[in-house]
């Protein structure tokens, strides 16, 4: 069911969370906690403070910060403060460059480490807060575990969030069966109504991706969250949605694979994502079809990334597709499912893929190959070898990480249970504060494109020459470009 955040409540909760009275906060072993909380500084990172009285001097303070997503990993900061019975201090966690980089819609977990001179160790409760843009009048609507952030922009806001809300749920559903996964932690979508919002919030970018690429849509598989960019005055009809269910299917796809999502082949990533949109007739396969016709399929071994041009990236996304349908058809899904429990178990992709259909790669190439009339590659040579791209961080640095004698000792991720959560509680209220100051979209030529760790970004390019510019942006970000021509192709325009 639905539900439904009031906004002004909202604030109020954000508050009690920001700012934790004296008598709510911790007393124990001779220390009380009369006031603590975090600051957002977006899009400059978050700040966090302390104040405590002990009878024994307080000589350490730590704040650790934990990003509620994939990773169990924590960091964490030292608190700047004067030593003493009574103390006042604070600690920044930046997200300024790539490496630091909180995607929005993050939920972090945090809480005070304190330690005085009598040898005394004092934990805080931990508190939970989503990192979001500063002064929008943000809101919800969630199903299950699938959040939907919104801000209230233009009458369209709310309905455009249900929408997006409706077809994450319904891919969710779909695709369920085909990889075997069950929720068991919040997956948070924020939806934006104006792009000037949404580019304050992407990561660094080069400055071609920002004259000549627009963001759709931002998967960001490490925090569980995905950023879509729902200002209609750009494009109309159900573009949002197509974006949504494509970007949030990289979401199940790194929760069915776990700690393995690393060992995933972009033609298997990328093909899921495109069958989990449902239009068979869409713009990658015309240029599979294409490359079908004129005998310009590459092998499926060298496409464990995409790189190259606009046109080829089009066409890898078709093959992805359409050997995803052959092995779901030809299989069934079942089969699929066993192939990320081989993963996750195996940590690595071809021995996994051969222990869930008996197929090596070259192999299940073939079979699909036949099954389209073109004729099967001669196994006894070695294939062609793959596009070189940019190196992709599927596993990106902890983007708060600080020193390796800083942080906790941390212990490899979990595998995804299948198991249904039985309890769960209920979603943080959004860190807001002021707002800063915007930054107008120019009227030509504008838009960006950023490496997404662990996720893809879908794009579009905007502007005159952009051969050639997408085609560089494409070696940076080979897990996500689409040509504007082909989304409107693909409405029929």
């Amino acid at each position: 069911m639905k539900t439904s955040l009031i906004a002004i409540a909202a604030l109020i909760l954000v508050i009690a969370v920001a700012t934790v009275p004296a008598r709510a906060a911790v007393a124990q072993s001779s220390v009380t906690v009369t006031h603590q909380g975090v600051e957002n500084r977006f899009p400059d990172g978050l700040r966090f403070y302390i104040d405590a009285e002990s009878a024994s001097p307080i000589e350490e303070v730590r704040v650790y910060v934990r990003k509620l997503g994939q990773s169990s990993r924590s960091a964490y900061r030292a608190v700047e403060f004067e030593p003493g019975t009574a103390i006042s201090g604070e600690a920044l966690f930046q997200s300024r460059t790539a490496n630091e980089y909180i995607p929005t819609g993050t939920r972090l977990s945090y809480y005070f480490d304190i330690r005085t001179a009598d040898g005394n160790v004092v934990e805080t409760e931990p508190a939970v807060i989503v990192y979001l843009n500063r002064g929008l009048d943000w809101d919800s609507v969630s199903e299950g575990l699938i959040n939907v952030y919104y801000y209230h922009h233009n009458d369209q806001s709310e309905s455009r969030a249900d929408a997006v809300l409706d077809v994450a749920a319904d891919t969710y559903d779909f695709m369920k069966p085909i990889l075997g996964v069950e929720l068991t932690e919040p997956m948070n979508i924020v939806v934006y109504s104006d792009y000037r919002d949404m580019r304050a919030a992407l990561p660094p970018a080069s400055r071609v991706a920002q004259q000549q690429l627009r963001t759709l849509g931002q998967a960001h598989t490490n925090e569980r969250t995905l950023l879509v960019d729902g200002s209609m005055d750009f494009f109309a009809g159900d573009n949002i949605l197509t974006t949504s269910a494509h970007e949030f299917t990289h979401l199940l796809v790194a929760d069915a694979a776990g700690s393995a999502y690393g060992q995933v082949h972009t033609w298997l990533n990328e093909g899921l994502a495109v069958y989990s949109e449902r239009a068979p007739d869409n713009e990658f396969e015309r240029y599979m079809q294409a490359a079908i016709r004129n005998e310009q399929v590459p092998p499926l071994s060298s496409l464990r990334t995409y790189a190259g041009t606009p046109t080829e990236t089009l066409r890898n996304y078709g093959q992805g597709h359409a050997v995803v349908t052959y092995m779901l058809e030809a299989f069934g899904p079942e089969k699929m499912v066993e192939l990320f429990e081989e993963l996750r178990s195996i940590h690595n992709f071809e021995k996994a893929l051969h222990a869930a259909y008996g197929l090596t790669v070259p192999e299940l190439d073939n079979r699909w190959r036949e099954s389209v009339g073109l004729s099967p590659r001669d196994l006894s040579t070695p294939p062609l070898p793959p596009l070189q791209a940019l190196p992709t961080r599927r596993h990106a640095p902890t983007p708060m990480a600080p020193t390796p004698e800083a942080t906790q000792p941390s212990t490899p991720a979990p595998a995804p249970t299948v198991t249904p959560a039985t309890t769960y509680t209920p979603k943080p209220t959004p860190v807001v504060a002021a707002a800063p100051p915007r930054q107008d979209v120019p009227q030509t030529g504008a838009g960006e494109q950023a490496p997404s760790p662990g996720g893809c970004g879908a794009a579009t390019m905007r502007g005159g020459a952009a051969s050639e510019l997408a085609s560089m942006a494409t070696l940076a970000f080979p897990l996500g470009l689409l040509a504007l021509a082909a989304i409107r192709r693909r409405r029929g325009e």
